[in-house]
């Protein structure tokens, strides 16, 4: 068998004599002993995969063959092995593909060690697709993780935490508030748009070179629907602990691989807890969102400042305009009716479970077909409903302060929302000018999304933090984190809103009162330092 190679040479890839003789010299020139992960790269007609197998019948092996047409022939005229029990092919795609598939095997057989054969022929003839393969491989097995990384965990005070940083919402609050309780932050850096195996070849080099305790993400950002690195940290045991602060329902329900006893789950609303259970999560726990005290604190603000920097009333908010949009292009045509009458009615009434809606707002037809789709069209369609839900439920209480001339701090989308009574203006950086506009708002106002059933969100400890005054709609866990007219004011219902803005926009002490006693609770309870330190109460009494 001959092929040419790039630069227009033959090369032949066996003996045209004895190819099973030179299958035999080569293989037994090789050192294995049978153990672990064999890795041939390069198929070619399979004499030398059929004397693998015959000399160590127990092995598992992965064959690479970088090209479709070489496996073709193979099948038609190869060597084919004896037994073809624990042998795997890896055909076409590329060298990356390769890698992640060849490291997909290695977590699932429980990080056996990996021995690489290069059939020389091929790697000779096609060396820019082996090559690159071999040395990602020799680098993963000079770590030796199978020897090295079933260490312990958490057997001392200070702890090292790995966390994936994909620059996503309480990242930074989760890094200052670790390192402000004395324990040692690693960033593993990641983006949405790589593969896999480019996260995991970091963490891989991250547990070799710094041991940590266990990862942290947010959202499970940076796990994969097939559940790749959830094996990995299965098979060396290594805890990661997960915070939600969007809805779990829009994510793991597609990822239901991420499920593994070595994941603890922690959910800024505990209407959750019940979801993630069924999809077999066995360490769950609610856990509140919170403020960084370093970030949102007190300011002076001058009449000047609180004329151009904030208002008299003041909302910060993204419109929902395009995330609606983008939402909606996952959700079949024939659905998008469903999802505006569903996101009506949740705007209106949000104590119906959406399973129950489900039965009572679509046609029939609709529900065939929303029942007909995947999990991740299931997920896409209950969150483009809640999406729109939020922007009609904001939108309407936002229009209920139009005679107070209220500065609305968010995207374009609300110029095609509200009219000429609302100041609008371009958004403001979280951390960097956010703590000002709390400060130097007279009332700040809150709309909570739809996706929290029952939890609050970040701007309940944010605006009090500061000292600032927050006039906020009424959550079930709201009467658990603070004391409700004494710390924080909340609104019922949307006709509440106008007479409660009237009423503390004139009554200067009980609104300073109230703004200051919601500083000092979320001070002594609702700090990120004190969210860290329930994470890793949690993680030690379940890993240690």
């Amino acid at each position: 068998m001959n092929v040419r190679r790039p630069d227009g040479t033959v090369l032949r890839l066996h003996s045209i004599h004895d190819p099973e003789g030179e299958a035999n010299r080569i293989v037994g020139a090789f050192p294995f002993d049978g153990a672990g992960i064999l890795v041939i790269l390069g198929l070619g007609l399979g004499y030398h995969l059929a004397e693998f197998r015959r000399r160590y019948p127990a092995a598992d092996i992965v064959i690479v063959e970088g090209k479709r047409e070489i496996h073709d022939l193979f099948e038609k005229y190869g060597k084919a092995a004896e037994s073809a029990d624990r042998v795997r092919y890896i055909v076409g795609g590329s060298p990356r593909d390769a890698i992640e598939e060849i490291a997909s095997c290695q977590l699932k057989a429980g990080l056996p060690p990996l021995t690489t054969f290069v059939f020389a022929p091929e790697s000779a003839a096609f060396p820019e697709y082996y090559v690159p393969i071999k040395e990602a491989l020799d680098k993963t097995a000079s770590f030796r993780l199978w020897d090295r990384l079933r260490y312990p965990k958490f057997t001392g005070d200070r702890l090292t935490i790995a966390l994936f940083d994909f620059g996503y919402f309480v990242t930074e609050e989760i890094a200052r508030a670790s390192a402000a309780l004395g324990h040692e932050v690693v960033r593993v850096p990641g983006n949405r748009n790589e593969k896999c195996g480019d996260l995991l070849s970091r963490a891989i080099e991250t547990i070799a070179t710094r041991s940590p305790d266990f990862f942290v993400t947010v959202n499970h950002i940076g796990f994969d629907e097939e559940g790749v690195l959830t094996d990995f940290f299965r098979a060396i045991e290594m805890p990661a602990a997960i915070w939600y602060v969007d809805s779990p329902n829009f994510v793991v329900r597609a990822y239901v691989k991420n499920v593994s006893p070595y994941s603890f789950v922690f959910l800024w609303d505990e209407s959750y807890l019940g979801d993630m259970k069924v999809l077999g999560f066995e360490n769950v726990s609610s856990l509140p969102l919170a403020a960084d005290e370093s970030v949102f604190r007190p300011m002076r603000v001058s009449a000047s400042e609180r004329r151009t920097v904030g208002a008299k009333v003041g909302f910060i908010g993204n419109s929902m305009t395009v995330s609606v949009r983008d939402r909606l292009r996952k959700v079949p045509r024939d659905l998008h009716a469903a999802v505006e009458s569903m996101a009506r009615h949740f705007a209106m009434s949000r104590n119906v479970p959406f399973v129950a809606a489900l039965e009572t707002l679509m046609a029939p037809v609709e529900r065939d077909a929303f029942f007909a789709l995947q999990e991740a069209g299931k997920s896409e369609f209950e969150a483009a409903v809640f999406m729109r839900a939020t922007l009609l439920y904001r939108l309407s209480c936002v229009r209920a302060l139009e005679e107070f001339r209220p500065c609305i701090r968010g995207d374009a989308g609300w110029k095609g929302l509200v009219g000429g009574a609302f100041r609008l203006a371009p958004p403001l950086d979280y951390h960097k000018e956010l703590p000002a506009f709390y400060n130097a708002c007279t009332v700040n106002f809150n709309a909570t999304n739809l996706q929290m059933g029952k939890a609050v969100n970040q701007r309940v400890f944010d605006v009090p933090a500061c000292g600032a005054f927050l006039l906020t709609d009424h959550q079930e866990s709201m009467e658990g984190l603070f004391e409700v007219g004494k710390e924080v004011v909340t609104y019922r219902d949307r006709g509440e809103i106008a007479d409660l803005a009237r009423f503390y926009l004139r009554n200067d002490a009980a609104r300073e009162t109230i703004a200051k006693k919601g500083r000092e609770r979320v001070l002594a309870e609702h700090t990120y330092k004190l969210r860290i330190g329930t994470i890793l109460r949690r993680l030690k009494e379940t890993y240690a």
